[in-house]
């Protein structure tokens, strides 16, 4: 799952939402250098990412494109599966997907000085272009594969993923589904286990 998906498993949590956020970049002991909510953002994002990486139903969409597209597959499908979650968004939550996206971006402004560097670049541009609103288009995803392939290794094989994105979007929201009720419950599972049960009411899963 892509930012999308991790933000709405932030389930309106402002400090689990900024630990999804910058969970990529907070390595080793540096996690405790965060407040408990932040922190357990933070393990959430690896729990979802592991819960993800190694569902049955990614490793069959991944099999489908892995030959072409070797490890970033995961990255591409992570992005595939923010493109389901935009285009049914009303299905899952209750404020519209712009206004969504512009709380997300506020919020993750107000913690910005507290940001890793790296994540500070991110949510410049993420706000800058609305990645978020844009994964409901697929503009939006070709946009952000051909982003990403000029920013990691050996990433110009993403755009292979681009090439053979339309071909898979009846795979990629039966994907969709078999994945993300399983992480929705695992997610809550998880809040209902720490200190905070809070669950923002305008989410549906």
């Amino acid at each position: 799952m892509n930012f999308l998906a991790h933000f709405y498993l932030a389930y309106g949590d402002e400090e689990r939402l900024v630990g999804q956020f910058i969970a990529d970049a907070v390595k080793g002991k540096q996690v405790h250098d965060y407040s408990d909510n932040i922190r357990d953002g933070i393990l959430q994002h690896r729990l979802i990412d592991t819960m993800t990486d190694s569902h049955g139903a990614v490793s069959k969409l991944r099999a489908a494109i892995r030959e072409d597209i070797g490890l970033l597959s995961s990255i591409a499908i992570d992005v595939y599966l923010d493109h389901a979650l935009a285009t049914q968004w009303s299905r899952f939550h209750g404020t519209p997907l712009k206004e969504f996206s512009q709380k997300c971006y506020s919020q993750l402004e107000k913690h910005k000085a507290h940001l890793p560097e790296r994540m500070q670049i991110t949510l410049h541009y993420m706000k800058q272009y609305d990645w978020l609103s844009h994964y409901e288009q697929q503009e939006g995803i070709i946009r952000s594969l051909r982003g990403m392939s000029s920013r990691v290794r050996g990433g110009e094989k993403l755009l292979v993923a681009i090439d053979k994105f339309p071909l898979l979007i009846p795979s990629i929201h039966e994907t969709f589904e078999q994945v993300f009720s399983d992480l929705t419950v695992a997610v809550k599972d998880h809040i209902s286990g720490t200190n905070s049960s809070y669950l923002d009411s305008n989410h549906y899963y």
